[in-house]
């Protein structure tokens, strides 16, 4: 009975949605950018450094699949318009293939999940020395943390971020641009200086932990200040985000839901960046055994 309700353009939207997703997905997996980004994660994760264990492995899929994703993304999106364009009529709408692409997003969130599962078993394989991190108290929950919000949801948020490019900056080159500037904030935001070492978690990509060294001992490791896993909650809220202004640039479609999901969605970002900010370790801490 329930099924004769539903009306039949609905159904032939979701039939349309997923037989798209579908190739979006084979598209994605057959990206020559992405397979090298598999490449570089591969190559990473053979091993674990003795002073951090597995979390220095958090720039391969960072880079690999976050980084390089935005270039992949980005570059579907362009031809899928393309590809729309040369129907001619408006065979699919521009909202339909945008939830195309994110249901992509299956493609990389599996290498990052498989990256994940080395990475935690890597830190119970080789565990750090005692001069490394993490120490003084941090848990293991801690370190998981960070490999969550460094490696594996950089799979979700740099192919979402080249999604919006995608979708609202149509100039040439603007996502290899965008991917070299995204470089130069993480290197300025990873807690090299001072100063910005408290504010730092408002990037999409920071460290918690490194050689922060100390007079006579450059290469003593110390935790810097936040919550990991409230950086989490954030990182996952500004990939909701981009997928809502991804969505919103679709003129076509009714947006006043958009909109106000859009508004929750950027006080919840906001709200979850203050408590990363606020929580966990509110003083920096450097180990107190020499690195050497």
């Amino acid at each position: 009975m329930s099924a004769t309700t539903v009306p039949l353009d609905a159904l032939a939207g979701e039939s349309m949605l997923a037989e798209l997703t579908r190739k979006e997905i084979v598209r994605y997996a057959r990206h020559p950018l992405f397979l090298i980004g598999v490449v570089l994660v591969a190559l990473t994760s053979s091993g674990a450094n003795t002073r951090s264990s597995s979390l220095d492995n958090v720039i391969g899929p960072a880079a690999g699949l976050g980084v390089i994703g935005l270039l992949v993304m980005a570059s579907l999106t362009r031809s899928s318009d393309q590809i729309a364009d040369a129907a001619g009529a408006v065979v699919v709408g521009e909202r339909t293939r945008t939830l195309a692409l994110v249901g992509a997003l299956v493609v990389p969130f599996t290498v990052g999940l498989a990256w994940l599962v080395w990475a935690v078993w890597a830190y119970s394989y080789w565990p750090s020395e005692p001069n490394g991190a993490p120490f003084g108290g941090v848990s293991d929950g801690w370190a998981y943390a960070n490999l969550v919000a460094l490696g594996l949801i950089p799979s979700l948020g740099g192919p979402i971020l080249g999604l919006v490019l995608g979708r609202w900056v149509h100039r040439r080159g603007a996502a290899p641009i965008f991917a070299v500037l995204l470089v130069a904030e993480t290197i300025v935001m990873q807690g090299l200086f001072e100063p910005l070492r408290y504010p730092r978690l408002i990037a999409p990509w920071t460290y918690f932990t490194g050689q922060m060294g100390v007079p006579g001992d450059n290469e003593r490791v110390g935790i810097m200040t936040g919550s990991p896993q409230w950086y989490c909650g954030y990182l996952l809220a500004l990939c909701c985000l981009g997928v809502v202004l991804a969505l919103l640039h679709d003129r076509e479609q009714p947006r006043n839901k958009l909109y106000a999901v859009l508004g929750v969605v950027v006080v919840i970002a906001v709200v979850t960046c203050g408590l990363a900010i606020t929580g966990g370790v509110q003083e920096m801490m450097v180990n107190p055994i020499p690195s050497h």
